[in-house]
């Protein structure tokens, strides 16, 4: 077993067959011999010595893992499967191997047979776990079931009985109950019920989420298209944390589908099952200002209260109000929020939203605003003035990108457009200065300057100017040697050097970027459908079979 862990696959071999000579039914070193057989490539061999053993149906735990991994090893989960139920009917009373049995159906996609054996263990050790297996294994028969009204009549119906059972006989204990209990109503469509357990004692269970509880009663809220409840629940949210962007959409959209249906608070009773309902635009506006004052006084500046400010506006200005509601000129307000924020990489995100709400003839006007409360260095009149701080610079870095994106740049003729990318670059090396103390995997702060630049030299190439793409290649080059860990870099590497036909230096930046897991599929691409064109064979199909153990592995998981 130790020759096995280490590697050493042959003296495994000859050690399990030193044995054998001594032993000759010794079923453990034939399944040790089987495996080491499997990795040296004589899987016909191994196959043959492992269904040998398997004949015999051993009960022994170590000849039962060591086939267990054969077998995995193999590809072959079903005959896993079978190794335990024949351990099962031996050693009936076994919670191990019953338990091992269910985990083989499991990687097998046998929900039926999971449902049994879940019940068939909890006769025997009757732990709740188990019985919560087999109703979990009802609702996967339910969401493989081909024909959605099975689902519907009888896999769920049965998963919530077995659930109702336990909570009658008060035998709820853990989280994931409840969350399975949730799960299958909610599939069911049972939203009330659903909100029900949310909202009585079980859901007093509901810990290890922040929020989880709320989350879950605003998700039947809305389902049940219950407005007032949806309005109270985010409100109250929003007075406990005022930077909690999720409720500051939930709260908008319940208050113009209350106004759009004319809702009235009732007058004796309560206004819904959580609280007060702010049901018009004046109540809207009133809390979005309170929620700003209360901000100004926190110790820690708060950006949600301002954006929910200009998510209003934008709201308003759709349903065709202006300014009616005298919430203030949008341009003012982003102008304040860059002074507020604007040394924050996030600044530009958040602003990117609400960019339509400027008009266009006031796009220039705006940069320039910005451009003039930023601390730049007092440089000579034909000088570039600089940052002399990383705030300063991540206030400028914002404001470039704004441009961008506001397509400043793109109104540019080519010369003026080379003289940005001049500017840019002057203004990345710089910004190399205050990132000198940093780790090799970390990013240099001024990098995003580097990138606009080449983007803008892409355009440039896109246009026909052939000499602008090889200027992409170095400055690119060169902001890698600098930050050896951007992959924004190597990304628009890897496309530059594929659509140039250059495929050799490719694979070694796509092996630097370490993709894992899901990103072999998401960027994967990116290699794969220039490596078989361009004749590397080899480095797609290595790109591929990246892709394909990762399904393999994952398609139990997710199933």
């Amino acid at each position: 077993a130790d020759y096995l862990d280490n590697g050493n696959n042959k003296m495994a071999i000859q050690q399990a067959d030193k044995l054998l000579k001594k032993h000759k039914d010794l079923h453990c070193a034939k399944v040790l011999k089987a495996i080491g057989l499997q990795r040296t490539g004589k899987q016909d061999e191994a196959y043959a010595l492992a269904q040998e053993v398997a004949a015999l149906e051993p009960t022994d735990d170590n000849s039962l893992q060591a086939l267990t991994i054969l077998y995995r090893e193999m590809h072959r989960p079903e005959l896993v499967t079978k190794l335990y139920e024949a351990a099962v009917k031996k050693v009936p009373n076994s919670e191990e191997y019953h338990s091992h049995l269910f985990m083989a159906y499991a990687r097998v996609g046998e929900y039926k047979k999971m449902q049994q054996a879940g019940m068939a263990l909890y006769k025997i050790v009757p732990k709740n776990p188990y019985y919560f297996w087999s109703v979990m294994s009802l609702i996967m028969q339910s969401i493989s079931a081909q024909d959605e009204n099975l689902s519907k009549t009888m896999f769920l119906p049965l998963a919530e009985r077995m659930v109702e059972k336990m909570v009658k006989e008060d035998k709820i204990e853990a989280e994931a109950e409840v969350e399975l209990y949730y799960m299958i109503l909610e599939r069911l469509e049972k939203y009330k019920e659903a909100l029900d357990v949310v909202r009585g004692k079980l859901g007093e269970k509901l810990t290890s989420e922040l929020q989880s509880r709320e989350n879950k009663c605003m998700a039947m809220y809305k389902k049940l298209q219950r407005w007032p409840e949806c309005n109270a629940l985010s409100r109250k949210l929003l007075l406990k944390n005022s930077d909690d962007w999720q409720f500051y959409i939930t709260y908008f959209d319940s208050v113009f589908q209350l106004i759009d249906e004319s809702w009235t608070p009732p007058a004796e009773e309560e206004h819904s099952l959580e609280g007060e309902v702010h049901c018009s635009v004046e109540q809207a506006v009133e809390f979005i200002e309170e929620r700003i004052t209360e901000e100004s006084r926190s110790s820690r500046p708060l950006r949600g209260p301002y954006l929910a400010k200009l998510e209003l506006i934008r709201r308003l200005r759709h349903r065709g109000c202006n300014d009616e509601y005298k919430l203030g000129d949008p341009e003012e307000l982003m102008f304040q929020y860059f002074k507020k924020f604007g040394d924050k990489p996030c600044c530009f995100t958040d602003l990117k939203v609400f960019v339509d709400l400027l008009p266009p003839s006031q796009y220039t006007k705006f940069i320039h605003q910005l451009l003039e409360v930023i601390p730049l260095s007092g440089a000579a009149e034909n000088e570039v003035a600089l940052p002399g701080d990383i705030k300063a610079l991540q206030q400028h870095l914002c404001v470039v990108q704004l441009s961008r994106l506001l397509g400043i740049y793109h109104a540019m003729d080519k010369k003026e457009k080379l003289t940005v990318v001049r500017e840019l670059m002057f203004r990345y090396r710089h910004g190399l200065e205050f990132g000198r103390s940093c780790l090799k995997t970390e990013l240099q702060f001024s990098d995003y300057y580097c990138l606009l630049a080449v983007h803008l030299l892409l355009d440039l190439w896109l246009e026909g100017e052939e000499a602008a793409v090889w200027q992409c290649l170095t400055l690119l080059e060169e902001g890698l040697a600098h930050s050896p860990s951007n992959a924004q870099f190597k990304l628009l590497l890897i496309r530059i050097y594929c659509r140039l036909g250059a495929f050799e230096p490719v694979a070694e930046l796509y092996s630097s970027l370490d993709a894992k897991h899901i990103q072999h599929d998401t960027i994967g691409y990116l290699l794969t459908r220039y490596a078989e064109s361009l004749g590397h064979y080899a480095a797609a199909s290595q790109s591929c079979n990246f892709a394909l153990r990762f399904f393999h592995s994952n398609q139990k998981d997710v199933s």
